[in-house]
């Protein structure tokens, strides 16, 4: 096997369904990192979330927000489709820090 074919099957371009496969690595990333911090880019609004992952259940993500783009929403708990995360970082030990966007900790 060739490294373009390797390359064609890990992209599940042999018959599987690229959303199923990209749905389910997504998944098992978040369920990996039940506790952590999560930066969440959404397509649809509230549009960014930052917060602890609580529970995976399905394929939707809960995360008790601490900050969203709407701070009205801040301290709310949300039920995130994982189809609808365009993009998103979890932190990690040893990797860099969520920081705090609203800048409350600066004096």
């Amino acid at each position: 096997m060739d490294k373009n074919t390797s390359s064609k099957q890990q992209l599940g371009s042999q018959g599987d369904d690229i959303n199923a496969v990209r749905q389910a690595h997504v998944t098992l990333e978040f369920k990996e990192n039940l506790s952590r911090r999560a930066l969440i880019l959404m397509a649809a609004y509230p549009f960014l979330i930052i917060g602890k992952i609580i529970d995976v259940v399905g394929d939707y993500v809960v995360i008790k927000a601490e900050v969203t783009n709407v701070t009205e929403l801040d301290g709310e708990t949300f039920n995130i489709h994982i189809d609808s995360i365009k993009v998103f970082y979890i932190q990690k030990p040893g990797k860099p820090v969520i920081p705090d966007i609203r800048g409350e900790d600066d004096d």
